[in-house]
């Protein structure tokens, strides 16, 4: 058998355990965390069992980055690990630094040998050294997918949130109560963060600086002006039940204009699909009307550079586009 072809698949076999020890080992981190709340209720010392297990605020355990110490240590030591670890977090990928690192290699070393499959060649190292730098940053796209995905959610349930909260406080309850309530009745993702903002306000950090880690962990412009205007409330007074109310006309409306602009933008959206996709439709047809008038586009230099800046321009328009329709609201 060709060793290229054994290289490719033991990448390939490397990619995914890698992913299934992630999936699994935040599994076992969590399983872990419930055991440690389990004990406290055992042990000599419930109060600090608690404490070390839960408290992520102003003085946060130490973050583990690997489910090897060794890796834990190195990336601990390697700059950016705290910022990709809180990427994975606001994303809810369930993955660890080590593990999210060893995927991106992996998938970097697949792309990069692929095209040695047709041939070892300059032009074919070229080509493999950009699919590398693709399979590279694949991961962390699909990572900032998954976060903007999230707060999107998190966004549509802020209403719901407020509204909820609101009428806690109009019916009595202070503020920390009245958010306990509206968890219970929110999904996750939401439901989950305020939840865990709870958790550290009743384990000792003031409700300002679990306002603020909800804050930093979320990243949402629409979270941070609820927090602001809290804040501001808790500051200088006020009703916060109708502050509230104001700020949840103020989200509504503005998902209002959101429709209206995704309604109005449709068209140009798809236009941009359909001219970004006719090229390689063309590109099929051709291949299948008439295949040798198309294999010099593979067999000469000539042919293969104009691929490869057919495929750098295509990109380059894709991105253009979805530059142009991203209006800020």
């Amino acid at each position: 058998m060709d060793p290229l072809v054994i290289l490719i698949s033991i990448l390939v076999l490397g990619t995914i355990t890698a992913l299934v020890l992630g999936l699994v080992g935040r599994r076992d981190l969590r399983a872990g965390a419930m055991q440690k709340r389990l004990d406290a209720f055992k042990g000599e010392d419930p109060g600090r069992a608690v404490v070390d297990a839960e408290v992520e605020g102003p003085h946060f355990k130490q973050r583990e980055y690997s489910g090897l110490p060794i890796l834990s240590a190195f990336f601990q030591g390697m700059k950016g690990s705290e910022a990709v670890a809180v990427q994975l977090d606001r994303a809810g990928v369930p993955l660890r630094v080590g593990e999210y690192y060893m995927i991106r290699w992996c998938l970097a070393g697949l792309f990069f040998l692929a095209p040695f499959v047709f041939g070892i060649s300059l032009f074919n190292a070229a080509v493999g050294i950009g699919l590398g730098v693709i399979g590279y940053m694949l991961p962390a796209q699909y990572v900032t997918n998954q976060r903007n995905k999230r707060v999107s959610k998190i966004n549509a349930q802020l209403v719901d949130l407020l509204g909820m909260t609101s009428n806690s406080l109009k019916s009595g309850y202070g503020m920390m109560q009245g958010f306990e309530f509206s968890s219970k009745q929110l999904p996750d993702p939401l439901g989950q963060e305020v939840r865990r903002m709870l958790r550290e306000s009743t384990l000792g950090m003031s409700a300002e600086e679990a306002l603020a880690q909800l804050g930093e962990r979320i990243a949402s412009k629409d979270m941070d002006m609820v927090i602001t205007a809290i804040n501001i409330q808790r500051s200088v007074g006020g009703n916060l039940a109708e502050i509230l109310d104001n700020v949840a006309h103020t989200m509504r409306e503005r998902e209002r204009i959101r429709g209206e602009i995704n309604t109005l933008t449709a068209q140009q959206k798809m236009t941009g699909i359909v001219i970004g996709l006719l090229p390689v439709f063309m590109f099929l047809i051709f291949m299948v009307i008439n295949p040798d008038y198309m294999s010099l586009l593979f067999e000469t230099t000539a042919g293969r550079l104009i691929i490869a800046g057919s495929i750098v321009m295509e990109i380059i328009g894709y991105f253009t586009i979805r530059r142009i329709m991203a209006i800020e609201v």
